[in-house]
């Protein structure tokens, strides 16, 4: 589990890691804990590649920072971790639903045991997400995608494209690789280039699969037994 620290007081900060850390511990979790020390809700916009990597990121609000401004920032840029923000501003608690946050902890009223769970909540949350998410990488550059979010992998020279709710990513791999790291995951090799999200197809019709989003795609003579064909 990968959590990113967003907070400008140093005190909560270091209450946060070294909580935890304890907790981390206790239940013998693979736990990284990364802290930032936030100047503006917008300096965080060079960070988006970390927070896309995050399963739980801990944003805090106070006079100097707008970490409700924040939170719509990385939602804005697709970051699909968990938000909890804590922080000793109550005001702010009801605007933490428009940014689909997992809780909003009030620092210095929120009982340890309460904490406790939020964290252990989202750590549940991360492992169901891992097992229904794929990471890729290429050149430093690393994507967390949803699988429920893909629709097809493409390969082209040994440059793999996926494409995905949102947009595209190359990197480099094989789709054999690719198809056996999501067997059973509903995904079906149609073609050499090819390996589609079975949820995504809706007609199969003279040597081609139709997909929800328009697309068309050949379906080659040996992986024709994979799939219907009429």
């Amino acid at each position: 589990m990968q959590v990113i620290l967003c907070l400008p007081d140093v005190r909560a900060r270091e209450f946060c890691k070294k909580r935890i850390a304890e907790l981390a511990k206790t239940d013998r979790a693979d736990v990284m804990v990364e802290t930032l020390s936030p100047k503006s809700p917008e300096s965080l916009k060079g960070f988006t590649d970390r927070f896309a990597l995050a399963d739980l990121i801990v944003i805090g609000i106070d006079n100097s920072f707008d970490g409700m401004a924040a939170a719509r920032i990385l939602r804005d840029a697709d970051i699909q971790g968990d938000i909890v923000f804590f922080t000793r501003n109550k005001s702010r608690v009801f605007d933490a639903f428009d940014v689909l946050a997992l809780h909003y902890l009030v620092d210095g009223e929120t009982s340890l045991a309460k904490f406790d769970e939020v964290f252990r909540r989202a750590r549940k949350r991360s492992e169901t997400r891992t097992q229904a998410s794929i990471v890729l990488s290429c050149a430093g550059e690393q994507k967390k995608l949803p699988v429920s979010q893909i629709y097809y992998f493409e390969v082209i020279n040994r440059i793999v494209t996926v494409h995905y709710v949102g947009g595209t990513f190359e990197f480099y791999s094989t789709l054999s690789k690719i198809e056996n790291s999501l067997a059973k995951k509903g995904f079906v090799r149609i073609h050499r280039s090819y390996l589609v999200a079975e949820r995504y197809i809706t007609g199969v019709a003279h040597g081609e699969v139709s997909l929800a989003t328009g697309v068309t795609l050949p379906v080659g003579g040996r992986y024709a037994d994979n799939i219907k064909l009429s």
